[in-house]
């Protein structure tokens, strides 16, 4: 590798930002500050609302699961450049293991969705000690479990049936919380729980 490349750059920036996180005080303890703070980190809003949760996370490894119901992602060729390739299923530890690892995404969203204070793109605050709400997580979270050990199989049989039972979680949320126009012009119903809409 050569001393003036970028990935080199990138790499001692990431080093010293880490070791920067790791200074101790002049009491010996770990330096002040908020990232090594745990109840700070623990009382601090979550940034994104519910809509960007979904767009940043769920979406994009979810449909790595979901590709895994028709095509092999072994098959897939890896990006020419790996290590910087934005698609799970092309990159660095993509094919099965990509699968693996966006199920698992998956799994470990499902504590996002149950951080207070998350609001929806409408601004308003999701109840996330509501009963329903909550159902509607842990199941998701048991689909996404379930898709995770469908992968492990490596059979698109095993992973149609698993992709199909999260689908369904996902719906039967949507069609509660996700209510208003199809098209995305009307989210004043988002979060907001009401009777089911029709699927769409």
């Amino acid at each position: 590798m050569l001393i003036g490349s970028p990935w080199l750059k990138l790499a001692v920036l990431f080093v010293a930002g880490f070791a920067g996180g790791c200074v101790q005080s002049s009491t010996g303890g770990a330096a002040d500050g908020s990232s090594n703070d745990a109840a700070a980190n623990a009382q601090a809003p979550p940034v994104m609302t519910v809509n960007q949760l979904m767009r940043g996370i769920l979406f994009p490894h979810g449909n790595a699961v979901f590709f895994a119901q028709a095509e092999d992602p072994d098959a897939l060729a890896r990006d020419p450049m790996p290590s910087a390739s934005p698609n799970p299923l092309t990159g660095l530890f993509g094919g099965w293991e990509g699968v693996e690892n966006s199920a698992l995404a998956l799994v470990e969203s499902a504590d996002l969705l149950l951080i207070p204070g998350r609001t929806c793109s409408n601004g308003e605050v999701v109840d996330v000690e509501g009963a329903d709400w909550i159902r509607f997580v842990d199941d998701y979270r048991a689909k996404s479990v379930a898709a995770y050990e469908a992968s492990l199989t490596k059979s698109l049989d095993a992973m149609v049936d698993a992709s199909g039972n999260l689908a369904d979680a996902c719906l039967a949320c949507h069609r509660v919380y996700r209510r208003g126009d199809p098209g995305g012009a009307d989210i004043s119903q988002r979060c907001i729980p009401g009777p089911p809409a029709a699927p769409r």
